[in-house]
């Protein structure tokens, strides 16, 4: 009896995969990574102050804020909806969100959001996230020594080429809603992620003064200073495997943390790539900004992989081109909260 019991939760652990798996592969290749309104699923915080205050954008949007609720009662967004990191999968708060207006996920930085950004993609949502989050919405004194914390960081990376050995995503992928039957077992299966459900290591992440003030339950982030101690580190440097996800010449030449694979995010849920990355170790995502970094952690982690984003990607770890993108944001934040 108990054999058979455990063929069927092993059968039902393989249907979710392969559902997961495949909405995944469709997810990913679809978002817009060169062109576009939101490439990346994502836009500047000065982007999205501009739009949400004008009045003929301003009901495009769906405000949603997944930050802690003491956080969002000391300052929010006008209009924004307030549902909690941890939750805002389960049923009765995906009852509340539009399927027909474009949702903006905000949290402290744009890290926790981006993640829940993906589930929702995931779910068939239209969302995007403000890739500096509340930080880059309105000035405080977490933004300011975040600013200083990346003008100054500068972590050791290598300048060479990528070895190129993953699957190319093939074919035009067309963002929709998955079928009803794929839509239980996806939501399922991330309000199991979200809420820490089954992990043992929800909340275990820790970033630091780099991370956001929600708390550590469900973040998935991992700070460069921490990074780099594991990574100095014999015996914890066995235990990471670092995936980039930005393009080849900035892999090469801006420059990539030693170890790294570099696979294209689009093609990250091919089942050939999904091949490559370890079950067995952690799996710490690396972007420009952490925005697609942090989406793909959500996914992974969906897929069963132990997966954390470095917190602002290769921004934290060292300068690059997009540092000042990232810090002309956060000095032109200065919109008001209720």
């Amino acid at each position: 009896m108990a054999a058979l019991q455990e063929g069927k939760e092993k059968l039902a652990a393989e249907e979710t995969f392969e559902v997961i798996a495949r909405r995944a592969m469709n997810v990913l290749a679809s978002t817009p990574l060169e062109t576009g309104d939101y490439i990346a699923n994502g836009l500047w915080g000065h982007e999205f102050a501009a739009r949400l205050t004008d009045p003929g954008q301003r009901d495009g949007f769906f405000v949603l804020d997944v930050r802690s609720r003491d956080a969002f009662d000391e300052g929010h967004i006008e209009g924004a909806v307030h549902i909690e990191f941890a939750e805002w999968a389960s049923s009765e708060n995906l009852a509340r969100l539009p399927r027909d207006t474009k949702i903006a996920v905000i949290c402290e930085t744009g890290l926790e959001a981006a993640q829940v950004v993906a589930g929702l993609r995931m779910l068939g949502y239209d969302a995007v996230v403000p890739k500096t989050g509340i930080n880059g919405w309105t000035r405080s004194s977490a933004a300011e020594k975040l600013l200083q914390e990346l003008q100054s960081v500068k972590h050791p990376v290598k300048r060479v080429p990528p070895v190129e050995n993953f699957a190319k995503a093939s074919g035009e992928a067309v963002f929709d809603r998955p079928h009803e039957d794929d839509y239980r077992i996806i939501a399922s299966r991330i309000h199991e992620v979200f809420s820490g459900a089954g992990s043992d290591e929800a909340g275990s992440d820790e970033a630091g003064s780099e991370g956001s003030a929600s708390g550590n339950k469900g973040r998935h982030l991992i700070g460069a200073g921490e990074l780099l101690a594991k990574l100095l580190d014999e015996n914890e440097r066995e235990e990471i495997f670092l995936l980039d996800l930005r393009r080849e010449e900035d892999f090469e030449g801006v420059g990539h943390i030693a170890g790294a694979l570099r696979l294209d995010f689009d093609a990250a849920a091919v089942p050939e790539n999904l091949e490559l990355l370890p079950r067995d170790r952690k799996i710490v995502t690396i972007c420009y900004t952490g925005n697609l970094a942090a989406q793909l952690t959500a996914v992974l982690r969906m897929l069963g992989y132990d997966a954390a984003a470095l917190t602002y990607g290769m921004v934290g770890w060292t300068r690059t081109p997009t540092t000042y993108q990232y810090i002309k944001d956060l000095q032109k934040a200065d919109n008001p909260l209720v």
